[in-house]
């Protein structure tokens, strides 16, 4: 099995993290109208919207086509839908008249989060570290097999947020890339200088002797302490299961 075999999965279903999609993405910049370089190819009309700011002034926005990964969770598409079920049961509506009713309403659910793909030539960093995943907010995508998705890498600096009627799904991601894309999102805002080792063994009273990030998943950092015991310091978070993360319950969601 080739490395695209194993990255993309048939797409089906309603959307989940990790889907590549076709949709706009705009930016607010600022009076110069500065673009990094590495963007220039998504951000294709400049426009200004008068008295866009509170001062009055003009405002203006970048904006234009381009394939975006969802980096919002899978958890995070039916938020609005379980809350409106539990609602409409405590009303008095059996569970199958409810969901119904929560299916029916287009307001639910609307936006999530995304982040461009970028031609890694683009990307004026080192292309070996780039392409390989090293760079702290930059995913490696590797070309699909039809040709619809050319090899990039998610610039998971840049977000956007997305009403879900208003894009086209490309492709769909398997479980492993999932996980992947979950690693570099904590690693871009939740691991980049992560300095907890003295305090750790302050707590637990042992010495750590070594610390390894496992590569099949990545989502956690685990201490080899002294003693030839272990500790995970951030779990893996796990899957939701195939489809969206509904209630099968009345109880309200979190």
């Amino acid at each position: 099995m080739t490395v695209t075999e194993s990255y993309f999965v048939q797409s089906e279903g309603p959307l989940r993290q990790g889907d590549i999609l076709l949709a706009g993405v705009s930016r607010l910049v600022g009076a110069d109208g500065h673009c990094p370089p590495a963007w220039d190819q998504i951000e294709q009309s400049l426009v200004t919207i008068e008295s866009g700011k509170t001062d009055g002034s003009p405002q203006m926005i970048a904006a234009g086509p381009a394939l975006v990964m969802v980096t919002s969770h899978d958890c995070h598409f039916d938020k609005e839908w379980n809350r409106r079920r539990t609602a409409l049961i405590k009303s008095g509506l059996d569970a199958a008249e409810a969901e119904r009713l929560a299916e029916e309403d287009r307001t639910l659910d609307r936006t999530f989060v995304a982040s461009p793909l970028l031609d890694p030539a683009d990307v004026d960093l080192d292309q070996g570290n780039l392409r390989a995943g090293r760079v702290v907010g930059y995913l490696p995508v590797p070309a699909s097999s039809d040709g619809l998705v050319p090899e990039t890498v998610v610039d998971l600096s840049y977000r956007c947020t997305l009403d879900r009627t208003d894009v086209v799904r490309v492709a769909s991601v398997g479980e492993t890339a999932r996980g992947e894309l979950r690693y570099a999102l904590a690693r871009l805002d939740s691991l980049r200088a992560v300095q907890v080792g003295f305090k750790v063994e302050d707590v637990i009273g042992r010495s750590i002797v070594n610390v390894e990030v496992p590569t099949r998943n990545p989502i956690l950092l685990r201490f080899h302490l002294d003693d030839g015991t272990t500790v995970d310091l951030l779990q893996q978070p796990a899957e939701p299961g195939p489809g969206p993360a509904r209630s099968a319950s009345p109880s309200p969601a979190t």
